[in-house]
């Protein structure tokens, strides 16, 4: 009974994603009904067609998540079709690589916005739904890159790593207000999308996975799920790490681990 969401409504940003995707069908799967995001409406009218093939209703809105505009008519959708909020998942982001003397402004003000700014003024626009409510739960989706150096996505990591800041604070100014946020960090995610797709790259960066292996959106929407039910309830502002496994302290230590002679 912790994991049913019979009820309950979801908003998911991000939604035509790996990740965003694999959120919604298990929310879906676990009754609850849904707010879909995404700038591809033909893409999330698919996500809304999948929510509806397992007996829950959805509404789609279309925008970019950098427009405050956009959190505006997401929230505004969910007091339409349903009337509450009951979980947020703020999933929309963007990443591309770059030097961080080659960012031009723009492209600077485009990765914080679309991971940072967008998340903020989504859950300040739910707030309200959660306040009449009496409580609610967020998981802002940030990134492992938050923790360390990431060479060539400088702007993307900024974000992240304020991300997990706004998530403390959050937790702290709404917690009187029964809302619960956490933070939930992914390590190397593959993904139709993502640069670790191709089968060479998937097994060079595994070698640096304690598990042996890259995540899957699969294991992003199940530990989101849990954040977001009953058997969380003591749990807010905290950042969990899904990356399977901790860094070692030196890449040396996995060729000497993962060397043939180390196996027999």
């Amino acid at each position: 009974m912790q994991f049913d969401f019979h009820g309950r409504v979801a908003v998911v940003t991000g939604a035509t994603g790996g990740i965003g995707g694999a959120v919604v069908d298990l929310f879906a799967a676990s009754g609850a009904d849904l707010v879909v995001h995404g700038r591809r409406a033909e893409a999330l009218q698919d996500v809304v067609s999948r929510v509806r093939e397992r007996g829950r209703d959805a509404v789609a809105v279309t925008g970019n998540i950098r427009d405050p505009q956009t959190s505006a008519d997401i929230a505004a959708a969910a007091e339409e079709r349903f009337g509450r909020v009951d979980v947020l998942v703020n999933n929309a982001g963007g990443n591309f690589g770059k030097r961080l003397e080659e960012l031009s402004v723009n492209a600077w003000n485009a990765m914080i916005e679309a991971n940072l700014s967008g998340a903020f003024h989504l859950a300040t626009a739910c707030l309200p739904a959660f306040r009449r409510l009496g409580g609610g739960a967020v998981v802002n989706i940030g990134s492992a890159s938050a923790g360390h150096a990431h060479p060539l996505r400088g702007a993307y990591a900024a974000a992240k790593a304020g991300l997990a800041s706004l998530t403390r604070t959050m937790a702290w100014e709404w917690s009187e207000l029964n809302v619960r946020v956490n933070c939930l960090e992914p390590g190397a995610v593959v993904t139709a999308a993502s640069r670790f797709a191709a089968d060479d790259v998937e097994a060079r960066v595994a070698r640096f996975v304690a598990m042996n292996r890259l995540g899957r959106p699969e294991d992003i929407a199940s530990v989101c799920l849990f954040l977001c039910s009953a058997g969380a309830a003591y749990l807010t502002g905290q950042t969990v790490i899904v990356n399977g496994g901790p860094h070692t302290a030196t890449p040396a230590d996995i060729d000497l681990l993962r060397a043939p002679e180390a196996a027999e």
